[in-house]
């Protein structure tokens, strides 16, 4: 039986060839193009972003348009239109009637507009008629523009003011750093109410600067984006790299600043500061999502990051430029690209940016300009944050007839979202190379291909297994980063009762459940109040009372118990034996001793319980 692996590769960039577009039109006069608009606008395309629309199911692009000029009706500064067609994810859809728009075009619109008061490029790309091409206006569109001021001498026609568009750079766009598909990546540690960790490397800093400041000024750095995220940051010392902030392999997810430059990173004469991340790009899902789904948008999983400053360059030994490089470095950690690369930006909200692509040396500190804020947003959201889930391993029994009973071939895929939206699971991808999953609402269930014997059981500890499937969990707006399941083993059961024979004989001497008193599957061999059946399940020794899921140490500060290693466990805790919560993030041990160490603070009694996830 061949064994398959699940690898994270580094995917290619692959550069998208835009489709060619076509519509069969009637012949029209400039003056009954005009005429039969619902209006038309000069206008700058800013950007695009691309959405499934769940009334469809169609895939649609939104692009916003900064209007110029008016030349029928009434406009706000910015519109956006929508077509049918682009692509999100792997799916891609392309439609003629959908115009071919590009950013900083500057074009003639004429527009329509649906009943739901959406609207769209009348005609497609002929109902955008680029202004300059090369030095040259086509005599077409300048014919167009005359005919409406002509027509339309005060741009009288419809009011659109109520159709403005708050136009915010998406992953679609420069906003944030890219690759060539485009996805952005992003920490996933939030979501799950955890603090990306930092550590400091102080061993240099700028002239004049003292650690303490140094330190505070990092801190106020983190702060800011903290502020405007929910993204909790969590200081955990200083230490010596040893090497450069950059070179680290550890997929740790820790950020490490280092405040000099020591070792020679930065070359350019000017820069003063350099911060980014490293991240993954799977095989399977090479248009991201294994960093999760954030309204529509999917992302790479972040492993680490880094920062370093300058420590020579002059301009730090200010402390509040050395704040502000900072923020604005962190902002490229959390896969910020700049606002802005143009001397005297003319746009005061780009120029004004932390993320603009110089640093203003006006005493600002770690203060985000008005920019900042809704990007970052669209990779860390400050409230709907997305659900989470933990990866799990099954072994699988084979037997004929196979046993249909809850919890044997079977793992429960739980769901878990810091503000307790109802969730839905979905099975995205899987293998079928000796069985197959199906999923029914959130137990995903595997059956064997056939009759099969003992098995090599996988080193869970590796990406190995026989079968694998990836599942996401949805609150409605955001998806989880894709869940994995593994198939580590296959073993024969003779009797068909859901225990294994190789299990039985090692622990009764004999696969048969007839042999020796107690050995039935619905028995309790040891008393312990646990059946053989769940004593297989959980991983415990059917022959000793002792071995049985139990805490085996309790402190003010942690909790241990006895664990199988990989299954999930939940601890839960209450004051009144009412109502049971949980006492923090689920584990998953790697050995037979399960560990909880960040217990909350309290000042009344707690009760606690330590449940298997199913």
């Amino acid at each position: 039986m061949k064994l398959f692996s699940l690898l994270l590769v580094l995917g290619l960039l692959l550069v998208p060839v835009a489709p060619v577009r076509a519509n069969s039109l009637a012949r029209a006069t400039p003056e009954e193009r005009v005429q039969s608009a619902t209006a038309i606008c000069q206008a700058r395309v800013l950007g695009a972003a691309s959405f499934l629309d769940p009334k469809d199911g169609g895939v649609h692009t939104r692009t916003w348009l900064q209007v110029t000029a008016a030349l029928k009706g009434r406009f706000p500064a910015t519109i956006s239109v929508v077509h049918r067609g682009g692509v999100v994810g792997e799916l891609g859809q392309v439609s003629s009637a959908a115009p071919n728009l590009r950013r900083g075009d500057e074009r003639i619109f004429l527009l329509g507009q649906r009943t739901d008061g959406t609207l769209f490029v009348d005609n497609g790309s002929s109902g955008a008629l680029l202004l300059d091409r090369a030095g040259v206006t086509n005599p077409y569109t300048l014919a167009v523009r005359a005919a409406a001021r002509r027509l339309y001498p005060d741009a009288a026609g419809p009011d659109l003011t109520a159709s403005a568009a708050i136009y915010r750079e998406t992953a679609a766009t420069s906003g944030l750093l890219l690759d060539g598909r485009p996805v952005s990546r992003r920490f996933t540690a939030g979501d799950r109410g955890e603090p990306i960790g930092y550590l400091v490397d102080a061993d240099a800093l700028p002239a004049g600067l003292t650690q303490a400041q140094a330190l505070g000024a990092v801190s106020n750095a983190f702060r800011a984006w903290a502020t405007v995220t929910g993204l909790k940051f969590a200081f955990q010392g200083v230490t010596s790299f040893g090497a450069a902030a950059n070179t680290f392999l550890s997929n740790d997810g820790l950020i490490r600043v280092q405040l000099h430059d020591l070792y020679g990173s930065i070359t350019d004469s000017s820069v003063l500061g350099v911060g980014g991340n490293d991240f993954t790009v799977s095989g399977t899902f090479p248009n991201g999502g294994m960093g999760g789904n954030v309204n529509g948008n999917e992302f790479y999983p972040v492993l680490r990051g880094h920062l370093i400053m300058k420590h020579t360059q002059s301009a730090l030994q200010t402390l509040s430029t050395f704040e502000e490089v900072a923020c604005h470095e962190i902002g490229h950690i959390l896969s910020m690209a700049h606002s802005s690369e143009t001397l005297n930006e003319p746009d005061p909200v780009l120029a004004e940016a932390t993320m603009y692509f110089t640093a203003h040396e006006d005493g600002r500190g770690a203060r985000l300009g008005a920019y900042d804020p809704p990007v970052i947003q669209q990779v860390y959201p400050a409230t709907n944050t997305p659900p989470w889930s933990y990866g799990r391993i099954m072994d699988i029994v084979t037997a004929s007839p196979l046993p249909n009973i809850a919890g044997i071939n079977e793992v429960e895929i739980r769901g878990y979202d810091l503000q307790k939206d109802a969730l839905t699971v979905s099975l995205a991808s899987s293998t079928a190379n000796y069985g197959t999953f199906s999923l029914t609402g959130n137990i995903l269930r595997y059956t064997p291909g056939g009759l099969y014997g003992d098995s090599p059981r996988v080193d869970p500890a590796t990406s190995s297994s026989y079968d694998r499937a990836l599942l996401r969990i949805s609150d409605g707006t955001n998806g989880s980063p894709y869940v994995e399941v593994r198939v580590l083993s296959f073993k024969s059961d003779l009797f068909s009762d859901g225990v294994p024979d190789s299990w039985m004989t090692k622990y009764f001497g004999d696969a048969d459940p007839s042999v020796g008193l107690r050995h039935q599957a619905t028995d309790d061999a040891d008393g312990d109040g646990v059946s053989n059946f769940n004593e297989y399940r959980s991983g415990t020794d059917p022959t000793s009372a002792a071995s049985v899921l139990r805490f085996t140490s309790i402190t003010p500060t942690a909790l241990n118990w006895l664990a199988n290693p990989y299954d999930l466990y939940e601890v839960q805790a209450t004051s009144d034996f009412k109502t049971w919560v949980r006492a923090a993030n689920p584990v998953t041990p790697t050995t037979t001793n399960g560990s909880l160490t960040n217990l909350p603070a309290v000042t009344n009694r707690l009760f606690f319980r330590i449940q298997r996830v199913p």
